[in-house]
């Protein structure tokens, strides 16, 4: 019996040792910062320069100030149709909407494009998948369709976890490795936090004012949900940062837009007018829509000022080696009386800002198109750009001197070595109510 109790003694501590090298080898959680990753991707979803100029005139927007002095900086050309989860896609996979499967059938249908497929699910490998097949650790925090989360070289936290405050997403898996969804648990905020949180970030609260304009009612009473999941996506996104190490750390905040689809209803309704009149007769003055996007831009003001403090806390927290990159995938524009990005006559195109050890100082980026993103991310990695990719390295960017001691090398494809995991089954409530969200939003309708 005594031998017994030994060996069955012996057995729990052996079992209790390898979980505990497992826990430690697999996915050791850091109590100090770890150093920094070697690329971070920061997505400001709507981030224009017509409304970011006027703001940098007042010194509203001090970290976008301060990488565009220290690093390059520019236009990002995005494509038609402008729809977030077709161009973020885009960005991470390199590839247009034929390529990678995310489509906007609407568009393609409207366009007479041909698609050899017709269902919409991605069908390309993204950044994560090769960088983690490749070796490198990948964070990836709420980019656009992540859900259900894919098993990755590092950690992903779900598009979906960012409804925490909205139900119970206890049975649901929001992030991989599973484990790490009842450690990111403290970041859940409700409506109740809402006040306390629009009072420390300095925010509108969009009330006592009458809006003009269309579409506004739809959107008025997500404003505080959205809040609610930028700082949701902001706490897990600087805990993360600190506590778990990975070489290539992306995260994506989504207030800007959402925001700027109603905004302008708090424009003054005389010069909105003036705009119109102006339209009838066939274009918008250059000094008119100068004032509606100063105005635009004071009522945006402190949406721009609070992700400017989230990059701040992210620089603060970069070793000197590290490379930042800050992206878009569109702006908005005046059209109509209102502003928006998927209806306008031109396109308004995003923002990049890049800084880092090897990046030019103070430089205007000239070329710069949503397409390049993967490339360049790959060449910061010193590894091939797929030639089956449609976007290239921002060569003009990097310093001469960096270019020639790293040279550009080429791959045919990364498909042939790493497939796309099959995806989970998806949730029929989750889905919607992210349509909801995308009907208030005009994506759908």
């Amino acid at each position: 019996m005594m031998r017994k109790k030994a060996v069955l003694a012996l057995s729990v501590i052996l079992l209790l040792i390898i979980l505990t090298i497992v826990y430690l080898f697999v996915f050791q959680e850091k109590k100090t910062p770890p150093s920094s990753p070697r690329v971070v991707i920061i997505g400001l979803d709507g981030a224009g320069w017509n409304i970011i100029d006027p703001l940098l005139e007042e010194n509203a927007l001090p970290h976008i100030k301060h990488l565009m002095n220290k690093g390059s900086y520019g236009v990002l050309t995005t494509i038609k149709p402008t729809i977030s989860s077709v161009i973020w896609t885009s960005i991470a996979t390199g590839k247009t909407m034929i390529k990678h499967g995310i489509v906007d059938w609407t568009y393609v249908n409207k366009h007479n494009l041909e698609v050899p497929y017709r269902q919409s699910e991605r069908r390309a490998k993204s950044f994560w998948n090769i960088l983690g097949e490749l070796g490198w650790r990948v964070g990836v925090i709420n980019w656009f369709l992540t859900y259900p989360p894919e098993e990755v070289n590092g950690f992903m936290v779900s598009e979906e976890f960012r409804h925490l405050e909205r139900r119970d997403l206890s049975e649901l898996t929001l992030t991989y490795p599973k484990l790490l969804q009842k450690k990111l648990q403290f970041a859940k905020r409700t409506k109740w936090d809402f006040p306390k949180i629009r009072e420390e970030e300095d925010l509108p609260s969009f009330k006592g004012l009458k809006p003009v304009g269309v579409g506004l009612s739809k959107l008025s009473p997500f404003y505080a949900h959205f809040v609610i999941q930028d700082k949701t996506i902001e706490l897990t996104s600087l805990y993360l940062f600190q506590r778990f190490p990975v070489d290539a750390f992306v995260t994506y905040f989504r207030l800007i837009d959402v925001v700027s689809h109603f905004a302008c209803g708090f424009i003054e309704p005389g010069l909105l007018e003036k705009g119109l009149e102006e339209e009838k007769k066939g274009k918008v003055s250059p000094e008119t829509l100068s004032a509606i996007d100063q105005a635009f831009g004071q009522i945006m003001k402190p949406i721009y000022a609070y992700q400017d403090r989230i990059l701040g806390k992210f620089l603060e927290l970069m070793s000197s080696k590290a490379t930042v990159i800050v992206i878009s995938d569109h702006g908005f524009g005046y059209h109509k009386g209102g502003y928006g990005h998927s209806d306008t006559p031109e396109i308004p195109h995003g923002i990049i800002l890049v800084k880092g050890p090897h990046i030019k100082k103070g430089y205007q980026i000239k070329k710069a198109h949503i397409y390049d993103i993967l490339p360049t991310l790959l060449y910061l990695f010193d590894l091939p750009v797929a030639k089956d990719m449609d976007g290239k390295v921002l060569e003009e960017a990097f310093q001469p001197k960096f270019l020639k001691n790293q040279p550009i090398r080429y791959i045919d494809s990364y498909e042939d070595e790493v497939k796309v995991k099959k995806k989970q089954k998806r949730d029929e409530a989750l889905d919607k109510k992210t349509l909801e969200e995308l009907r208030a939003l005009g994506y759908i309708k």
